[in-house]
């Protein structure tokens, strides 16, 4: 069975939306698109324009062209470990460090605990 071109893209935009543990919520106001605007994108049920492509792409920090890749992305990683990932990616690097930093600090009790 072939798969349709848009419910192909959906299921990308899925994919890698979940990756970054977001709700449809969170990758539509970072899109600035209504969420279930994006729901219908993800159900294959919109035929959407390049311009929105664009807009979901740069939201989800990834290419155009990975979302019209065939194959989803592999999940490496832990749901937590993609959450924390969703809060940082798109802050600016100073942000990024400082979040490093306190998580780094607040972990360090925990790696002097023998086990």
């Amino acid at each position: 069975m072939k798969t349709d071109i848009y419910t192909a893209l959906g299921a990308a935009v899925r994919a890698h939306r979940k990756k970054l543990a977001w709700s449809q919520e969170e990758l539509g106001e970072r899109a600035g698109l209504h969420p279930s605007y994006i729901g219908q994108i993800e159900r294959g049920t919109k035929k959407i324009s390049l311009a929105t492509l664009q807009k979901i792409s740069a939201a989800l920090k990834t290419k155009v062209s990975d979302l019209l890749q065939e194959k989803a992305p592999e999940e490496t990683t832990s749901t937590w470990e993609n959450r924390i990932m969703g809060i940082v990616k798109n802050r600016p690097a100073d942000q990024q460090k400082r979040t490093y930093l306190i998580l780094r600090e607040a972990l360090r009790p925990y790696s002097r605990r023998k086990k």
